[in-house]
C-alpha cells in the first residue's frame, strides 16, 4: 500500500498491526533516513542493539538471500521484536525482499532504505501493490512550509524560540535534505542554548546567509535600474572571495524568479500576488522590491536580461577572461535594460 503525505506523520507514529516491511524511498536522502529511524523506533528502543536489529546493504541481500529470509524468521532471544534494517536497496533488491516476506510470519519488521525509484518498478510494487503488511514511502525534497515546521518542532523541543522573520530565512535557504536541515538547525540550538532566542541576524550568521543577502541586494539594484547600486556591493563581494560564478548564477536564480512572477502578472494577477505566489516565498524584506520590479519589467524583456546573465557565465569560465570585469558589465546591462522596461511600461 501507499502511504499518502498527509498520512505519514501518523503512520510513522503508529504502524498498523501486522505490518512486515516499509520501503521509504526518494530523491531526499536526509528524510528517508529519519522517517526509516522513526519507524525503527516504533519496534526497537536503540536503532544500535546488536541482539534485536540487523542492519544489512541492498548488495549483501542479494549476494545472500537465504540470510535476509532467516533475519526475517528470526525471533528475539531477548524478547520483544526485531528490525532488519536494509540500506541501500536497488530495484534488483526485490526477489531476495520477496523471498523474505513469502517465508514464515513474524513481528519482526523491515525497513527498506532506498533512492529515487521509478513506479513501476520491481521495488515499488512489491510494496505498493496489493499486500496489505507492506507499505511504500515517498521521500521528496520538502517544500517551505515543512522545512517551517521541522524548525519549530526542532527548536521548541531544545527550549530555543526563534523570530518569525528568522524562520522564513532558515526555510529559503534550508531544506534541500532533511537531515541536514535537522544538523543546522541543532548547531543554532546549541549556539544560543536552552531559554535563547534566534533573531533574523543570529540565523543570518549561522547559515552564512550575510553574503548571499548582500548578493540579493545588488542583483535587485540591478533589476530597479540602479547601476549606482551594483559596483560597491560587487567590489565588497569580490573583496569577501565571492567568485564572479556564484554572483551570476545567483542573479539568473532572481530573475528567474522575477520572469515567473512577471509571467503571472502578464496572466493577469496584480504584481503583488504574484510575488506572493512564489516558492519558496520571497524573502520578507525583499517581497516590496520585487513587486515593483514586477511592475517594471515584462516576461520577453526579463528572458532577454536572463540570456545576457547566461552569456556573461559562459564568458567567465573562458581561461584568461576578465571575469570580475565581465560580470560587472553584465549586471550594468541588465540595469539598463530595467530602465528602458520602465519606459516601456509607462
Amino acid at each position: 500500500m501507499k502511504v499518502q503525505p498527509r498520512e505519514l506523520d501518523g503512520f510513522v507514529k503508529r504502524p498498523p498491526a501486522g505490518l512486515r516491511g516499509v520501503l521509504v524511498y526518494g530523491p531526499d536522502g536526509g528524510k528517508v533516513r529519519e522517517t526509516a529511524e522513526r519507524l525503527g523506533r516504533t519496534v526497537v528502543a536503540d536503532l544500535a542493539d546488536p541482539f534485536n536489529v540487523t542492519v544489512l546493504s541492498g548488495e549483501e541481500a542479494e549476494a545472500d538471500p537465504a540470510r535476509l529470509a532467516d533475519e526475517a524468521a528470526a525471533r528475539s532471544l531477548m524478547g520483544g521484536r526485531r528490525l532488519v534494517r536494509l540500506r541501500d536497496a536497488r530495484d534488483r533488491t526485490a526477489d531476495a525482499l520477496g523471498n523474505a516476506f513469502d517465508g514464515p510470519e513474524t513481528d519482526t519488521l523491515i525497513v527498506v532504505e532506498a533512492g529515487e525509484l521509478k513506479a513501476g518498478t520491481g521495488l515499488r510494487k512489491l510494496f505498493e501493490d496489493k499486500r496489505t503488511d507492506l507499505a511504500a514511502i515517498a521521500c521528496y525534497a520538502d517544500e517551505a512550509r515543512d522545512v517551517s515546521r521541522v524548525i519549530r518542532e526542532t527548536l521548541e523541543a531544545a527550549g530555543v524560540r526563534i523570530a518569525p522573520d528568522a524562520v522564513q530565512l532558515l526555510s529559503e535557504r534550508l531544506g534541500n535534505d532533511r537531515m541536514a536541515t535537522r544538523t543546522e538547525i541543532d548547531k543554532l540550538a546549541l549556539l544560543v542554548g536552552p531559554g535563547g532566542t534566534i533573531d533574523l541576524e543570529t540565523a543570518m550568521e549561522a547559515v552564512g546567509d550575510s553574503a548571499a543577502l548582500e548578493i540579493d541586494a545588488l542583483v535587485s539594484a540591478a533589476a530597479e535600474g540602479r547601476p549606482d547600486g551594483i559596483v560597491p556591493g560587487l567590489d565588497r563581494a569580490f573583496r569577501q572571495g565571492e567568485s564572479p560564478i556564484r554572483v551570476l548564477r545567483q542573479a539568473q536564480g532572481y530573475f528567474q524568479r522575477l520572469h515567473l512572477a512577471a509571467s503571472r502578472a502578464a496572466e493577469g494577477r496584480s504584481p503583488a500576488d504574484a510575488v506572493k505566489s512564489l516558492r519558496p516565498p520571497v524573502f520578507f524584506k525583499a517581497v516590496e522590491p520585487m513587486t515593483r520590479q514586477v511592475a517594471r519589467w515584462n516576461p520577453s524583456a526579463l528572458a532577454a536580461a536572463l540570456a545576457r546573465l547566461g552569456e556573461a557565465e559562459i564568458r567567465c569560465k573562458t581561461t584568461g577572461f576578465p571575469d570580475q570585469a565581465e560580470c560587472g558589465q553584465a549586471l550594468i546591462d541588465v540595469a539598463r535594460m530595467a530602465l528602458r522596461a520602465a519606459r516601456r511600461s509607462r
